[in-house]
């Protein structure tokens, strides 16, 4: 995603709760070896597909860079309302 790149993923572990299906990556079950291939695929087939997965992505890990995320915690633990 910080490449600037469309991401195929499994959808184990948090990665669900931190981006979504099919607006900033495409996700598929764990094991589900022809649908990963399937979805990979399917980007390699619509460019314009890839092209706005990957803009929103890239987009989107832009706030996950650290001083972004630090200020939030600052601001989260000097607030004390967690």
């Amino acid at each position: 995603m910080a490449l600037g790149l469309p991401v195929v993923s499994t959808d184990v572990g948090g990665l669900p709760y931190l981006i979504t299906q099919g607006e900033d990556v495409i996700l598929v079950p764990a094991d589900l070896d022809e649908e990963m291939a399937k979805a990979v695929g399917k980007l390699l087939q619509e460019q314009q597909t890839a092209t706005s997965l990957a803009l929103r992505a890239r987009k989107k890990v832009e706030g996950f860079d650290f001083e972004k995320v630090c200020a939030q915690w600052k601001n989260l633990l000097a607030d004390g309302s967690f």
